[in-house]
């Protein structure tokens, strides 16, 4: 039997210092960008870590929707580049 956890939504402005999003140890399910201008992002495990996903969006809203458990973050979400102009983020963790 499978153990569920509870999934909750952080948010990151373009513009915002480079941090963790979220509990130390998560998995990424969704992210939702919402771009007022075609951007680009990297979110690592933890700081200095490697890439878990590497991500250009043109202009508009966008959903990714991260497959089977998501992209497990052992040292955390770290939102580490976040381009464009005005545009927000949005992580669903677990």
């Amino acid at each position: 039997m499978s153990t569920r956890s509870d999934v909750k939504a952080f948010n990151h402005n373009q513009g915002d210092s480079a941090a963790v999003v979220g509990p130390a140890r998560s998995r990424i399910r969704q992210v939702v960008i919402f771009a007022d201008a075609a951007g680009a992002l990297t979110i690592t495990n933890g700081n200095g870590g490697a890439n878990l996903l590497v991500q250009s969006f043109p202009t508009g809203l966008h959903t990714l929707n991260i497959p089977d458990n998501g992209i497990l973050a052992t040292s955390g979400a770290y939102v580490s580049a976040f381009t464009g102009s005005s545009n927000k983020l949005t992580l669903f963790l677990s």
